[in-house]
């Protein structure tokens, strides 16, 4: 089978709009989490900033979504069939933007029996996904990520304080299926690495240089990646404390 041709991306100014929202928000939910800002920080720009390959559709800020007292991001995935609004929290959802920053996407994949959608990051070929549950809940190979028992099972929630993972050994013995190991947080950002060197690449240019347009490098865009994920867990903790307090 002939290798798939990555096409070079060309990033402009709305791609360098996007990054500096990204960084914009992860500065200030860093001063939320050490204290030197009081406020949450503002998501607004992140409902617009998209980078070139984005399957992102329009996003809104609200608040109490689907009885869970806590800031969320509405967003539409593009799909020809599924239209409702996904469930994020805005911390993670500045995640998935930079996810897609090097040609990836967001997908939803189907279940055996078309019932649920799952969402899922991918790359042009969507056939190697990791999905979005287990990025954002950080879930070990060795276990599966599920739902709290007051949600539908419906996937369209993906806000951390509603899910959990729990043992796949547990999952068997309560009788169902499910795989012998399974994607995980790391995999899902050295894919993301992956790609934005096949970027590199595309452009013409060796896997140490600046890719351009955004001017980074295929170690800067790790790091970014890591210290967003590292800001995105501490921002559920101590919003999640400061809920807990204020009863």
């Amino acid at each position: 089978m002939a290798k798939m041709r990555v096409k070079p991306i060309e990033y402009g100014q709305t791609a360098n709009d996007a990054l500096a929202a990204c960084k914009n928000y992860l500065q200030e939910a860093e001063q939320y989490i050490q204290g030197d800002r009081k406020s949450l920080p503002d998501p607004t720009p992140l409902l617009t900033a998209r980078f070139p390959s984005s399957s992102l559709l329009e996003a809104k800020a609200k608040d109490g979504v689907d009885g869970l007292a806590w800031p969320t991001i509405a967003a539409k995935i593009v799909d020809r069939m599924a239209k409702s609004d996904r469930f994020f929290d805005p911390w993670y959802f500045a995640v998935l933007l930079l996810l897609e920053l090097p040609g990836g996407r967001i997908v939803l994949n189907r279940s055996n029996h078309q019932q649920y959608f799952y969402a899922a990051y991918a790359g042009s070929n969507a056939k190697e996904n990791f999905y979005l549950r287990r990025i954002v809940v950080n879930t070990p190979i060795w276990a599966d990520t599920q739902e709290g028992r007051h949600r539908d099972g419906a996937h369209y929630d993906y806000r951390r304080a509603t899910l959990h993972w729990v043992c796949k050994d547990v999952v068997r013995t309560l009788g169902k299926k499910t795989r012998t190991v399974s994607s995980n947080r790391e995999g899902a950002i050295r894919f993301a690495v992956k790609l934005f060197k096949q970027q590199l690449a595309a452009h013409g240019l060796s896997p140490r240089s600046r890719l351009p347009g955004l001017e980074l490098t295929a170690q800067d865009y790790e790091r970014l990646l890591s210290i967003a994920l590292y800001i995105a867990d501490a921002m559920h903790e101590k919003h999640l404390v400061a809920k807990s307090r204020n009863g």
